[in-house]
């Protein structure tokens, strides 16, 4: 017998499994983190890829606008690196006065003035205009024309009346995207609604209880619909730069990567495969995966990216046993209103008729108890745990007792211990 240690909130639980059950112990591999994270900053910026160097694209009195991630993306670190973007431009000419920060939200709740000051950092909110992107303000929307899929394209009217526009962001892998970051700053970030909602309804075949297309994916680009009407209306925008980070694990940056949105962010793309993408030769019985401790784990609709990263390394119908503390509950007030449907099929007829990212997180909750048995180690209430279709535990030693129960005496066993990180790879 060995034991392993998971986090779960801020605090670690352990697991003694035999050895000759231990299939594979899945991690991230390791990258050194930056030590200076100015000087890769600027070296990032004066070596694009796929652009030139911003010194010969923008000009002195043209007004630059800038898009970063919100406070749900605050394991990207904005505050860390956009000091220098705005510090560089300065260099090139470019006053603070014709410098401002459009904040991405999508379909999220405004920003407070705090959390404002937390993504741009104490400085830049004192230096720079800093506005909030509002989907549901039509006045506050350009349209531009329907892309091929026939998503109606509606963009902050900042974004499109801006002389230069750089995209920030992060890079990790996206439950329905492929990937975060890149051209997601745009959409959903400064989209309309209903650019928002009909681009992600490309997640699901079209026509009634048509299902999930599984081409709508994580680490897949190439054929994913949605990922591809992102990347169109995005290149009918035309930002004019992006500056996307990578990080590790323990939220250090090793990478960032700039230039043009799509060709830079493909290289993000590249790094966060060899990172966290790691190949996997059989699929288990079980799964023991922890969210990777707090914050990741701090509600259930974070931790639904651990589950469906645990998807890819179980057979169906094998058991998830997932410890996510969840101390702030599912995360979202709409999570738990979706499960009114008793159906995938219910589900999927709601959420085509009206698309959030909450919903269909909680489609996705669904879909992991449809498919396999999910022992979930938590702080909620039992009675939720039950609606989601999960099957509640209140510690480790009950929760692996049980998985043995369900799979047998001597199951084919995947450790995830980051596994809101980690995605399983079959070769």
């Amino acid at each position: 017998m060995s034991e392993y240690s998971f986090k779960y909130g801020s605090t670690l639980c352990n697991f003694e499994i035999q050895s000759e059950d231990l299939l594979h112990i899945l991690k991230p591999r390791y990258a050194d983190p930056i030590t200076d994270v100015q000087k890769k900053c600027i070296e990032a910026l004066m070596n694009p890829i796929g652009t030139p160097p911003l010194e010969r694209i923008i000009n002195p009195g043209e007004n630059v606008l800038l898009i970063v991630s919100d406070i749900t993306r605050a394991w990207i670190r904005t505050n860390q690196f956009l000091i220098h973007i705005i510090n560089y431009l300065n260099d090139l000419g470019i006053s603070d006065q014709d410098i401002s920060v459009l904040i991405a939200l999508g379909t999220h709740r405004p920003s407070t003035e705090e959390e404002k000051q937390l993504i741009v950092g104490d400085e830049i909110y004192n230096r720079i205009a800093v506005y909030d992107h509002d989907c549901f303000d039509p006045e506050q929307l350009s349209y531009l024309g329907t892309s091929s899929a026939g998503t109606p394209i509606y963009i902050h009217k900042k974004v499109v009346a801006a002389d230069r526009v750089i995209l920030t962001g992060g890079i990790v892998f996206h439950l329905f995207a492929g990937f975060g970051g890149g051209a997601k700053g745009m959409v959903p970030g400064v989209a309309g609604l209903d650019t928002i909602q009909h681009n992600h309804r490309l997640t699901f075949y079209e026509g009634e209880s048509a299902g999930l297309n599984p081409d709508a994916c994580s680490n897949k680009i190439e054929g994913n619909p949605m990922r591809q009407d992102i990347t169109e209306i995005c290149r009918k925008v035309n930002p004019d730069f992006l500056f996307n980070a990578v990080l590790d694990a323990e939220g250090n940056f090793i990478e960032f990567v700039a230039g043009d949105f799509e060709t830079a962010w493909l290289k993000g793309c590249n790094i966060i495969r060899q990172l966290y993408g790691v190949e996997v030769q059989q699929k288990a019985d079980l799964i023991i995966a922890s969210a990777g401790g707090y914050p990741k784990d701090i509600n259930l609709y974070q931790s639904v990216k651990t589950m469906d990263n645990c998807i890819f390394g179980g057979k169906e119908d094998s058991v998830i046993l997932l410890l996510a503390e969840c101390r702030d509950g599912l995360g979202a007030d709409e999570f738990l209103q979706w499960f009114q449907y008793d159906t995938l099929e219910k589900m999927e007829a709601a959420l085509k008729q009206n698309f959030t990212v909450s919903g269909y997180a909680a489609y996705k909750a669904a879909y992991v108890a449809k498919y396999r048995k999910l022992i979930l180690v938590s702080a909620l209430e039992e009675k939720v745990v039950k609606k989601l279709g999960f099957i509640p535990v209140k510690s480790p030693e009950e929760a692996l007792s049980l998985a043995y129960s369900l799979t047998g005496e001597h199951p084919k066993i995947t450790l995830m211990p980051y596994g809101a990180n980690t995605l399983p790879i079959l070769i």
